[in-house]
């Protein structure tokens, strides 16, 4: 009787655990095999380096940079362990103990308070599953985890798991998150920043340092606690440590989010496919960190300083700080309400709108704004009906070309990556206005014209084939002239002059030398004034031809792509060509100069350098305009709106586009020598009675007695262009509300 029972039992028993053996040995067995691990090497960031050679940024799949456990501090290696896994060294895979005591203290709160993974459960997770919440995953975790310990080293493992675990912002590894949260590799971390690192595994959003600063602070704390109390610092470390203010190297709060940086990625992605954004490639290239960065503050300064003055509403460039003010504003929907709302979907040609506990449906047209971001919402009334729209950023574009080269120095391509990563210096196709009239006057001087010849300014009436009606130019603030000097029409950018200057030369060599520097002109008479399409860098690089005397160069980012191992996959040098002729151009520059010393753009004489350019603005102020240069750097900076709407009355090229152009070249100028435009030989400089270039046999036309002579009209062009202090004291104080 009593066997039998035994019998029973035993089948009772031990049934049910042959089967649990047979389905765990089934499992266990059809596991990967870390063997795997040997040779596995994780996908590597590619690292983008400026033209000095320093690293600028990295486009990868996944940010990491491995590191050898030899070069990782110990003090780093032990938070991890305090933080996530006591008995690391101890344990065979799975932590009895710990499973235990998270299931005491999960019972006892209700709740999933802790969990019981340890640091080879989460490799084996990471490595080999999917992120999938189920009885089955968990059961070949801690298998897997068995097996890589029976495979590997405690080392190893330690050394897979600091290089493969994501630390919120992009970054996979401790060296990623190091070089991002403190700017500095993982073997100069201090003891409360590996704390820092060692918090995050467990919610790297949820304790996000830039974002979290007071949270993370509490977990750091909590992770030092937890090093004292298994001995890995003292009580003395552990209240200097905890009292640290937390320091992090909060301008890469925007790490990886930049124009340029995309720029490059999108060529390589599409010459080399996605497999060099793992490869561990170096990419050496032709920016200027130090520019890029101060590029960037002068023109997210500059915007706002052109919305302020014109009352319109701009938004924070830093999205946590735009959320908190969505969050902290007072809703009252009425007319004349201008609110922040939020993009909770986008329907076609339709956004969802939210705004507290309402939504709203407005049209989205050609806006770039995606869901989720913040944005303006107008209310007004149209015959006692409430309307509403979303209201377009005012925006600009920022780009510096090496004078000689052609090498991209800066590319800023709006006034927040965070606010619209699209990038207006490339794909932005706008009208450059006045801009483009160099290029109808070096024509000029080609075809025998010199900048003291004379062109009548009176208005006249051309027929317009793009329209097909008469059309007749106007001056700035309907300014009225005689006969003027093509240096003066130039430099104070009269209008009439111009076209009437097109009208004697013809459209032909306008067109060939527009071509010649990359520019589509087409044979209208408004293409005088700048009523083609263009890029900011397209325009900014014609420019760089003259600032070379003719000699345009092909802009280029990429100098090196190196591969891991040492191969070079593509090597570029600058493409230059000449043009434009030598002497024409110079005397161009000349004439460029009288823009800076006498026209539309004399503030930028405040800069102690040798400097020419040209402003732009096109109808209704919508577009403004500045692309000037020094013999060795040329810029070019545009604004407006993405939509083409205009910015205000008097938001002409000097008094928007000008002060941004100053601000970077305040820095960028004096990064070279002060030296002046090389004078090729057949060029020469006379009074006029100003110093003027002249080609050499056509200076005579200053000594000649001229039957006309130049008469201008006492209102001035440059009157509601040029800030006050910059203008002759005869002329009356312009009444246009100033740029502050």
């Amino acid at each position: 009787m009593v066997r039998k029972i035994g019998l029973i039992l035993a089948i009772f028993f031990g049934v049910p655990f042959l089967v649990l053996f047979v389905i765990l040995l089934a499992l266990y067995n059809g596991l990967p095999s870390p063997k795997a691990l040997k040779d596995w090497k994780p996908p590597e960031a590619t690292v983008i380096y400026d033209y000095k050679g320093r690293p600028f940024g990295d486009i990868a799949l996944q940010r990491r940079y491995y590191v050898t456990l030899d070069k990782i501090p110990a003090h780093t290696r032990y938070a991890f362990i305090a933080a996530e896994d006591k008995n690391f060294y101890k344990h065979f895979g799975v932590d009895p103990i710990a499973i235990i005591r998270a299931l005491i203290i999960n019972i006892h709160s209700k709740d999933i308070k802790q969990g019981a993974s340890t640091i080879t459960q989460q490799l084996a997770r990471n490595l080999f599953l999917t992120p999938e919440r189920s009885l089955t995953r968990k059961i070949k975790e801690a298998l897997l985890a068995i097996k890589i310990e029976r495979e590997f080293s405690k080392d190893k493992i330690l050394e897979l798991y600091l290089n493969y675990i994501y630390l919120g912002h992009g970054a996979y590894g401790v060296e990623a998150a190091s070089r991002i949260y403190f700017g500095k590799s993982v073997k100069d971390l201090t003891v409360d920043e590996s704390a820092v690192l060692a918090s995050l595994p467990k919610a790297p959003t949820k304790y996000n340092p830039f974002r979290n600063p007071e949270r993370i602070l509490e977990r750091r704390n909590y992770v030092l606690l937890r090093m004292l109390e298994d001995g890995y610092i003292s009580q003395e470390e552990y209240e200097i440590y905890s009292k640290k203010p937390l320091k992090l190297r909060l301008e890469n709060r925007y790490y990886g989010m930049d124009y340029f940086l995309d720029y490059v990625k999108d060529y390589v992605v599409e010459k080399y496919g996605e497999t060099i954004l793992a490869g561990g490639y170096a990419i050496y290239t032709t920016i200027d960190k130090d520019l890029q960065e101060h590029a960037r503050q002068v023109l997210e300064k500059g915007i706002y300083r052109v919305a302020k003055a014109n009352g319109i509403p701009a938004l924070p460039a830093d999205y946590s700080t735009a959320e908190k003010l969505y969050r902290e504003q007072k809703v009252d929907i009425k007319p004349g309400k201008v609110l922040i709302g939020k993009i909770k979907d986008v329907q076609g040609n339709e956004y969802v709108v939210e705004i507290g506990d309402k939504e709203f449906k407005a049209e989205k047209g050609e806006l770039p704004f995606e869901k989720g971001d913040y944005v303006f919402v107008r209310f007004y009334q149209v015959k006692k009906e409430l309307r509403w729209e979303v209201l377009p950023d005012l925006q600009g574009a920022l780009v510096a070309l090496d004078a000689k080269t052609g090498a991209i120095r800066a590319m800023v391509g709006g006034y927040s990556y965070m606010r619209s990563p699209y990038n207006r210096t490339v794909y932005a196709k706008r009208q450059p206005g006045s801009a483009i009239k160099p290029i109808i006057y070096l024509s000029a001087l080609m075809k025998g014209y010199t900048q003291a010849s004379l062109i009548d300014a009176t208005p006249r009436s051309f027929y317009d084939p793009s329209t097909g009606k008469e059309w007749t130019p106007r001056n700035y603030e309907g300014a009225e002239y005689g006969y003027v000097s093509l240096r003066t029409a130039l430099a104070k950018s009269i209008n009439t002059a111009t076209v009437n200057l097109l009208a004697d030369i013809g459209f032909d060599l306008p067109i060939q030398v527009g071509k010649s520097l990359g520019l589509e002109l087409k044979p209208y008479y408004s293409m005088a004034l700048g009523s083609i399409e263009t890029t900011p860098l397209q325009l900014t690089s014609a420019y760089q031809a003259f600032a070379n005397l003719g000699v345009w160069c092909k802009p280029y980012f990429i100098v090196k792509i190196v591969s891991s191992d040492g191969r070079v996959l593509e090597e570029n040098s600058p493409q230059c060509e000449q043009v434009l002729p030598t002497q024409e151009t110079r005397v161009l520059v000349d004439m460029l100069r009288a823009v800076v010393l006498e026209g539309t753009a004399v503030s930028a004489s405040s800069i102690d350098r040798f400097v020419a350019g040209k402003t732009g603005t096109t109808n209704d102020y919508m577009d403004a305009w500045f692309v000037g240069f020094t013999p060795e750097i040329v810029a070019g900076v545009w604004v407006g709106f993405d939509l083409k709407r205009s910015m205000g009355k008097g938001m002409a090229g000097a008094r928007v586009a000008l002060p941004i152009w100053i601000d970077f070249m305040s820095v960028a100028a004096y990064m070279f020598p002060k030296e002046d435009f090389p004078v090729p030989e057949g060029v020469v400089f006379v009074n006029c009675p100003t110093p003027m270039a002249f080609i050499a046999g056509t200076e005579g036309i200053c000594s000649q007695k001229q039957e006309q002579q130049e008469q201008e009209k006492p209102k001035d062009e440059l009157e509601g262009i040029v800030e006050p202090k910059f203008l002759p004291e005869q002329q009356e104080q312009p009444k246009i509300k100033e740029v502050p």
